[in-house]
């Protein structure tokens, strides 16, 4: 019988070649255990990337879509604080106006309007607020405050009404002032942009904006409204009882009116949050049903690859064993 034998020499590179070759495959294997994807990947998928390609793209999209979506949910929910804080301000100083012009009190009348000018410069304060660096109600002019101070806003005003001595001169000029497109507002209070904030991509083919700047018909005439009681405390009709007290029945009606505005305002908003919710929600069952598919082309079984790396340590631990009981053999014992 005959059969071939190998020289010292070819055993050991055998030794080393199948030694080499059991590490690199536990090396793959620990890999894919490790990160939970295949290392061979273009095996994996018969060598067609372009499903694997298309799902990556499609993923990476979806992320920058929760990025634009946690920005605009940021921005709408600021903007909805903010008119909340607004509308909470205009309802107590319109409280205030009702009770002061049913008293007959001048003095009364007359703090009521200093506090007016006080939440006036409040209101102003929380239009300019900003989130990171980008102001809300700015328009696409973030960069800067929507609004010019408070102070600077009733001095201008103050001159726009110089030589009216009736309320309803003054509360003329002041709607003049603050809504008449070119008018002071526009030339000297607004400081944003006539562009909305944003727009933010929510999906494919649906975008959402921040729609509401200080310049809105309804900042506006909470403005005006406010303006009218706070002249009063800027010394305007002074000494004219009567005509303060119909100034401030014009405030308060006029208030009441810019007050349904800002709900309404608020409800938009409210409405667009619900939007971007549910672009969110449909956003995230694609995203999910995107990795599932990833998973099935890319992901490597855990028990599997265990069980492989498993054996390939018991082969590895056997050649090892049979290499050293080779390398101690010595002639007596092959001759037994």
């Amino acid at each position: 019988m005959s059969f071939v034998s190998y020289g010292d020499l070819a055993s050991t590179f055998q030794t080393r070649h199948l030694t080499a070759q059991i590490k690199q495959d536990m090396a793959r294997l620990g890999l894919e255990l490790s990160t939970g994807r295949k290392a061979g990947l273009a095996t994996q998928v018969s060598g067609d990337f372009g499903p694997v390609a298309g799902i990556e793209h499609s993923l990476k999209l979806q992320s920058a879509y929760d990025q634009s979506i946690a920005e605009a949910t940021t921005v709408l929910a600021g903007a909805q604080t903010v008119l909340g804080a607004v509308q909470n301000q205009a309802e107590a100083v319109s409280g205030d106006l009702i009770l002061a012009v049913s008293s007959r009190n001048g003095g009364l009348l007359h703090a009521t309007a200093v506090d007016a000018r006080e939440r006036m410069a409040s209101v102003i304060s929380n239009l300019n607020t900003s989130l990171g660096g980008r102001a809300l109600f700015a328009g696409t002019a973030s960069d800067g405050p929507a609004l010019a101070g408070a102070d600077a806003i009733l001095s201008e005003v103050m001159i726009a009404i110089a030589g009216e001595t009736t309320a309803a001169g003054i509360s003329d000029r002041i709607d003049d002032w603050f809504t008449t497109p070119g008018d002071g507002f526009d030339t000297m209070a607004y400081q944003g942009a006539d562009q909305d904030l944003g727009p933010f991509r929510l999906r494919d083919g649906e975008i959402a904006s921040q729609p509401f700047r200080a310049d809105s018909t309804e900042i506006r005439d909470l403005l005006a409204a406010l303006a009218k009681s706070a002249v009063l405390a800027e010394g305007a009709l002074a000494g004219d009882f009567d005509a303060q007290r119909a100034l401030v029945k014009r405030s308060s009606g006029n208030l009441l009116d810019a007050m349904d505005g800002l709900t309404g305002a608020r409800a938009y908003i409210g409405r667009i949050e619900a939007r971007i919710e549910a672009a969110a929600a449909s956003n995230a069952a694609e995203k999910a049903a995107l990795e599932l598919s990833y998973n099935r082309l890319t992901a490597a079984d855990p028990y599997e690859t265990a069980t492989a790396l498993q054996a390939l340590y018991d082969q590895m631990e056997s050649l090892y064993t049979v290499t050293a009981r080779l390398s101690s053999l010595n002639f007596t014992d092959y001759m037994r």
